[in-house]
Protein backbone atom coordinates (compact mmCIF):
# COMPACT_ATOMS: atom_id res chain seq x y z
CA UNK A 1 0.00 0.00 0.00
CA UNK A 2 1.48 3.35 -1.14
CA UNK A 3 1.60 6.44 1.67
CA UNK A 4 1.29 4.61 4.66
CA UNK A 5 4.51 3.24 5.60
CA UNK A 6 3.54 2.84 9.00
CA UNK A 7 0.78 0.77 8.27
CA UNK A 8 2.10 -1.34 5.71
CA UNK A 9 5.60 -2.28 7.38
CA UNK A 10 5.56 -5.72 7.27
CA UNK A 11 5.77 -7.40 10.74
CA UNK A 12 9.11 -9.85 9.56
CA UNK A 13 9.93 -12.92 12.11
CA UNK A 14 13.37 -11.92 13.02
CA UNK A 15 15.35 -14.79 13.71
CA UNK A 16 19.51 -14.89 14.69
CA UNK A 17 19.97 -18.26 12.58
CA UNK A 18 21.59 -18.50 9.18
CA UNK A 19 19.29 -17.64 7.59
CA UNK A 20 -13.44 -18.35 5.22
CA UNK A 21 -16.31 -18.11 7.07
CA UNK A 22 -18.53 -15.50 8.40
CA UNK A 23 -17.44 -16.85 12.27
CA UNK A 24 -14.14 -15.19 11.32
CA UNK A 25 -11.87 -18.30 10.78
CA UNK A 26 -9.35 -18.55 8.43
CA UNK A 27 -8.88 -21.05 5.42
CA UNK A 28 -8.22 -24.48 7.20
CA UNK A 29 -5.37 -25.71 5.06
CA UNK A 30 -5.72 -28.76 2.88
CA UNK A 31 -2.77 -30.47 4.96
CA UNK A 32 -1.05 -29.58 7.95
CA UNK A 33 2.54 -30.17 8.99
CA UNK A 34 3.38 -33.69 10.52
CA UNK A 35 5.45 -34.65 13.11
CA UNK A 36 8.83 -36.72 12.46
CA UNK A 37 11.56 -37.89 14.01
CA UNK A 38 13.33 -34.62 14.63
CA UNK A 39 10.34 -33.01 16.13
CA UNK A 40 9.38 -36.07 17.97
CA UNK A 41 13.26 -35.63 19.73
CA UNK A 42 12.43 -31.97 21.34
CA UNK A 43 11.51 -32.21 25.05
CA UNK A 44 10.74 -28.60 26.81
CA UNK A 45 9.98 -28.50 30.51
CA UNK A 46 8.33 -25.01 32.13
CA UNK A 47 5.18 -22.93 32.20
CA UNK A 48 2.98 -22.57 29.40
CA UNK A 49 3.87 -18.55 28.04
CA UNK A 50 6.94 -18.55 30.01
CA UNK A 51 10.70 -19.55 28.47
CA UNK A 52 10.50 -23.25 28.54
CA UNK A 53 14.23 -25.10 29.09
CA UNK A 54 14.46 -27.12 25.99
CA UNK A 55 16.30 -30.46 25.23
CA UNK A 56 17.75 -31.82 22.12
CA UNK A 57 20.12 -34.48 20.89
CA UNK A 58 22.92 -32.76 18.95
CA UNK A 59 22.99 -32.97 14.78
CA UNK A 60 19.27 -33.08 14.52
CA UNK A 61 18.38 -32.81 10.84
CA UNK A 62 15.32 -32.56 8.46
CA UNK A 63 14.16 -32.35 5.04
CA UNK A 64 11.38 -30.37 5.65
CA UNK A 65 9.27 -28.67 8.40
CA UNK A 66 8.14 -31.00 10.87
CA UNK A 67 5.53 -30.30 13.96
CA UNK A 68 4.52 -32.04 17.01
CA UNK A 69 2.25 -30.86 20.04
CA UNK A 70 3.93 -31.11 23.25
CA UNK A 71 1.13 -29.71 25.30
CA UNK A 72 -2.30 -29.90 23.26
CA UNK A 73 -4.02 -26.67 24.32
CA UNK A 74 -8.42 -26.60 24.02
CA UNK A 75 -8.67 -22.99 22.60
CA UNK A 76 -9.48 -21.84 19.26
CA UNK A 77 -7.76 -24.20 16.17
CA UNK A 78 -5.61 -21.80 14.01
CA UNK A 79 -6.22 -21.78 10.13
CA UNK A 80 -5.07 -20.44 7.22
CA UNK A 81 -5.12 -16.45 7.38
CA UNK A 82 -5.31 -16.27 11.16
CA UNK A 83 -3.08 -13.49 13.19
CA UNK A 84 -1.63 -15.92 15.84
CA UNK A 85 -0.02 -13.72 18.63
CA UNK A 86 2.96 -16.16 19.81
CA UNK A 87 5.82 -16.93 22.22
CA UNK A 88 9.22 -18.63 20.78
CA UNK A 89 12.50 -19.92 21.74
CA UNK A 90 14.97 -21.06 18.42
CA UNK A 91 17.59 -23.42 18.62
CA UNK A 92 20.41 -24.62 16.46
CA UNK A 93 19.80 -28.32 15.89
CA UNK A 94 23.04 -29.32 15.39
CA UNK A 95 24.02 -27.90 19.05
CA UNK A 96 21.34 -27.40 20.83
CA UNK A 97 22.44 -23.49 21.78
CA UNK A 98 19.56 -21.15 22.30
CA UNK A 99 19.44 -18.67 19.12
CA UNK A 100 16.61 -16.27 19.47
CA UNK A 101 13.43 -15.60 22.00
CA UNK A 102 10.79 -13.67 21.98
CA UNK A 103 7.46 -13.00 23.54
CA UNK A 104 8.03 -14.23 27.33
CA UNK A 105 8.64 -10.73 28.58
CA UNK A 106 7.32 -8.80 26.10
CA UNK A 107 4.36 -8.46 23.89
CA UNK A 108 5.24 -9.45 20.20
CA UNK A 109 3.50 -8.43 17.07
CA UNK A 110 1.13 -11.32 15.97
CA UNK A 111 2.07 -13.11 13.43
CA UNK A 112 -0.12 -14.52 10.25
CA UNK A 113 -0.54 -18.50 9.69
CA UNK A 114 0.23 -18.97 6.43
CA UNK A 115 1.53 -15.85 5.00
CA UNK A 116 4.27 -16.12 3.19
CA UNK A 117 6.07 -13.36 5.36
CA UNK A 118 6.76 -15.58 8.08
CA UNK A 119 8.18 -19.02 5.98
CA UNK A 120 7.91 -22.23 7.11
CA UNK A 121 7.08 -20.81 11.18
CA UNK A 122 4.13 -19.67 9.70
CA UNK A 123 3.24 -22.55 8.00
CA UNK A 124 3.86 -24.33 11.16
CA UNK A 125 1.25 -22.10 13.66
CA UNK A 126 -1.37 -23.85 10.83
CA UNK A 127 -3.77 -26.46 12.55
CA UNK A 128 -2.56 -25.57 15.80
CA UNK A 129 -4.84 -24.69 18.72
CA UNK A 130 -4.54 -21.83 21.39
CA UNK A 131 -2.96 -22.79 24.45
CA UNK A 132 -0.04 -25.58 22.35
CA UNK A 133 3.32 -26.10 22.80
CA UNK A 134 4.93 -27.09 19.29
CA UNK A 135 8.30 -28.07 18.90
CA UNK A 136 9.24 -26.91 15.34
CA UNK A 137 12.01 -28.38 13.33
CA UNK A 138 12.90 -26.10 9.85
CA UNK A 139 15.38 -26.80 7.41
CA UNK A 140 18.11 -23.73 8.58
CA UNK A 141 17.32 -22.93 4.65
CA UNK A 142 13.52 -22.08 5.20
CA UNK A 143 13.93 -20.26 8.10
CA UNK A 144 13.58 -16.26 7.11
CA UNK A 145 16.49 -14.31 6.41
CA UNK A 146 16.67 -11.97 9.10
CA UNK A 147 18.83 -9.81 6.84
CA UNK A 148 15.74 -8.97 4.43
CA UNK A 149 12.78 -10.86 6.21
CA UNK A 150 12.31 -13.06 2.73
CA UNK A 151 11.79 -16.72 3.39
CA UNK A 152 14.42 -19.01 2.19
CA UNK A 153 13.25 -21.84 0.27
CA UNK A 154 14.41 -25.66 1.69
CA UNK A 155 16.93 -27.12 -0.60
CA UNK A 156 14.38 -30.34 -0.05
CA UNK A 157 17.41 -32.42 0.95
CA UNK A 158 18.35 -33.34 4.50
CA UNK A 159 20.10 -30.19 5.93
CA UNK A 160 20.89 -29.10 9.85
CA UNK A 161 17.60 -28.09 11.17
CA UNK A 162 16.74 -24.79 13.02
CA UNK A 163 14.55 -26.41 16.59
CA UNK A 164 11.48 -24.00 17.29
CA UNK A 165 9.82 -24.31 20.68
CA UNK A 166 6.32 -21.59 20.24
CA UNK A 167 3.45 -21.28 22.49
CA UNK A 168 0.36 -20.62 20.72
CA UNK A 169 -1.02 -18.00 23.18
CA UNK A 170 -3.87 -16.42 21.15
CA UNK A 171 -5.44 -16.37 17.56
CA UNK A 172 -7.49 -13.29 16.18
CA UNK A 173 -10.30 -13.31 13.43
CA UNK A 174 -8.88 -14.11 10.16
CA UNK A 175 -11.40 -10.98 9.09
CA UNK A 176 -14.09 -8.72 10.22
CA UNK A 177 -17.17 -10.90 11.95
CA UNK A 178 -19.45 -7.51 12.02
CA UNK A 179 -22.76 -7.82 11.06
CA UNK A 180 -23.36 -6.02 7.22
CA UNK A 181 -24.63 -2.54 7.12
CA UNK A 182 -26.31 -0.67 4.92
CA UNK A 183 -23.69 0.73 1.95
CA UNK A 184 -23.14 4.71 2.06
CA UNK A 185 -24.08 6.88 -0.61
CA UNK A 186 -22.32 7.28 -3.45
CA UNK A 187 -19.33 5.59 -1.96
CA UNK A 188 -17.16 3.11 -3.84
CA UNK A 189 -18.53 -0.56 -3.91
CA UNK A 190 -17.35 -3.46 -1.94
CA UNK A 191 -17.19 -7.11 -2.51
CA UNK A 192 -15.96 -10.03 -0.14
CA UNK A 193 -14.61 -13.46 -1.06
CA UNK A 194 -14.76 -16.66 0.64
CA UNK A 195 -12.11 -16.05 2.75
CA UNK A 196 -12.90 -12.18 3.23
CA UNK A 197 -10.73 -10.87 1.01
CA UNK A 198 -12.16 -6.86 0.04
CA UNK A 199 -12.81 -5.64 -3.65
CA UNK A 200 -13.41 -2.42 -4.21
CA UNK A 201 -15.42 -0.53 -7.20
CA UNK A 202 -14.62 3.08 -8.14
CA UNK A 203 -17.74 4.91 -9.21
CA UNK A 204 -17.50 7.05 -12.11
CA UNK A 205 -17.96 10.30 -10.29
CA UNK A 206 -16.48 12.49 -8.47
CA UNK A 207 -14.13 11.80 -4.81
CA UNK A 208 -15.94 13.52 -2.07
CA UNK A 209 -13.62 16.75 -1.18
CA UNK A 210 -13.30 15.84 2.16
CA UNK A 211 -11.96 12.62 4.16
CA UNK A 212 -15.34 10.31 5.03
CA UNK A 213 -15.67 6.83 6.63
CA UNK A 214 -18.40 4.45 6.41
CA UNK A 215 -19.32 1.02 8.55
CA UNK A 216 -19.39 -1.58 6.65
CA UNK A 217 -19.93 -4.55 9.07
CA UNK A 218 -20.76 -3.45 12.78
CA UNK A 219 -18.78 -6.07 14.97
CA UNK A 220 -19.21 -6.19 19.05
CA UNK A 221 -15.91 -6.16 20.37
CA UNK A 222 -13.62 -3.68 22.05
CA UNK A 223 -14.06 0.15 21.50
CA UNK A 224 -10.27 1.18 19.93
CA UNK A 225 -9.06 3.92 21.60
CA UNK A 226 -5.58 6.14 21.23
CA UNK A 227 -3.88 4.36 24.06
CA UNK A 228 -4.11 1.00 21.79
CA UNK A 229 -2.13 -1.39 18.78
CA UNK A 230 -4.93 -2.41 16.40
CA UNK A 231 -4.44 -5.54 14.42
CA UNK A 232 -6.09 -5.31 11.28
CA UNK A 233 -6.19 -6.30 7.61
CA UNK A 234 -6.40 -3.36 5.31
CA UNK A 235 -6.95 -2.73 1.37
CA UNK A 236 -6.29 -0.05 -0.04
CA UNK A 237 -7.24 1.31 -3.97
CA UNK A 238 -6.81 4.92 -5.43
CA UNK A 239 -10.04 6.81 -6.51
CA UNK A 240 -9.52 6.31 -9.54
CA UNK A 241 -11.98 4.58 -12.00
CA UNK A 242 -10.40 0.80 -12.87
CA UNK A 243 -7.41 1.60 -10.49
CA UNK A 244 -6.45 -1.81 -9.28
CA UNK A 245 -5.34 -1.59 -5.44
CA UNK A 246 -1.96 -0.18 -4.29
CA UNK A 247 -1.53 -2.53 -1.71
CA UNK A 248 -3.58 -5.01 0.55
CA UNK A 249 -3.15 -7.27 3.52
CA UNK A 250 -5.17 -10.61 1.68
CA UNK A 251 -2.14 -10.65 -1.06
CA UNK A 252 1.11 -11.05 -1.07
CA UNK A 253 1.80 -12.57 1.77
CA UNK A 254 1.64 -9.94 4.00
CA UNK A 255 -0.96 -11.22 6.28
CA UNK A 256 -2.25 -9.17 9.42
CA UNK A 257 -0.57 -5.78 10.97
CA UNK A 258 -0.31 -4.25 13.83
CA UNK A 259 -0.93 0.06 13.70
CA UNK A 260 -0.60 2.07 16.57
CA UNK A 261 -3.35 4.38 17.51
CA UNK A 262 -1.77 7.11 18.82
CA UNK A 263 -1.46 10.51 17.62
CA UNK A 264 1.33 10.97 15.04
CA UNK A 265 2.09 7.05 15.03
CA UNK A 266 -0.06 6.20 11.61
CA UNK A 267 0.40 7.82 8.48
CA UNK A 268 -1.93 9.49 7.09
CA UNK A 269 -3.89 10.99 9.92
CA UNK A 270 -7.10 10.22 7.95
CA UNK A 271 -6.79 6.47 8.19
CA UNK A 272 -6.11 6.34 12.25
CA UNK A 273 -9.08 9.05 12.76
CA UNK A 274 -11.00 6.34 11.00
CA UNK A 275 -10.15 3.39 13.36
CA UNK A 276 -10.19 5.06 16.86
CA UNK A 277 -13.92 4.61 18.36
CA UNK A 278 -14.58 1.88 15.95
CA UNK A 279 -14.66 -1.72 17.58
CA UNK A 280 -13.17 -5.05 17.09
CA UNK A 281 -15.33 -6.98 14.33
CA UNK A 282 -15.99 -3.55 12.73
CA UNK A 283 -14.77 -3.10 9.36
CA UNK A 284 -14.27 0.06 7.88
CA UNK A 285 -14.62 1.76 4.22
CA UNK A 286 -12.61 4.69 4.51
CA UNK A 287 -12.08 7.46 1.90
CA UNK A 288 -9.10 9.74 2.60
CA UNK A 289 -6.97 13.01 1.17
CA UNK A 290 -3.58 13.23 1.71
CA UNK A 291 -0.47 14.70 -0.48
CA UNK A 292 -3.28 15.72 -3.10
CA UNK A 293 -4.13 12.01 -3.64
CA UNK A 294 -7.33 10.15 -2.68
CA UNK A 295 -7.41 6.79 -1.87
CA UNK A 296 -10.06 4.47 -0.62
CA UNK A 297 -9.32 1.69 2.63
CA UNK A 298 -11.47 -1.10 3.35
CA UNK A 299 -9.92 -1.89 7.07
CA UNK A 300 -11.00 -4.68 9.21
CA UNK A 301 -10.14 -4.50 12.56
CA UNK A 302 -9.30 -8.49 14.25
CA UNK A 303 -8.20 -7.04 17.63
CA UNK A 304 -6.25 -4.73 19.50
CA UNK A 305 -3.19 -4.85 21.83
CA UNK A 306 -2.50 -2.68 24.37
CA UNK A 307 0.56 -0.17 24.26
Amino acid sequence: MRTIPALLVTIGLAVSLTACASNGAGTTPSNCAAPGDASAAVTATGAFGKEPKVSIPNGLTTKGTQVSVLRHGDGRQVDEGTPVQIAYTILDGKNGEVASTSGYTNQVAPITAGASTYGALGEAVECAHVGDRLAVALPKSAVNNPANGAPAASTGKAESAAIAVIDVQRAFDARATGTPQLAGDRMPAVVLAPSGAPGVTIPSWDAPTSDEVHLLRKGSGKVLTEQDNAVIKALVVPWTVGADATGSSWTGGAGAQVVSLAKGQLNPEGVRKALVGHRVGDQVLAVVHEQGAVDVYVIDLLGSLSN
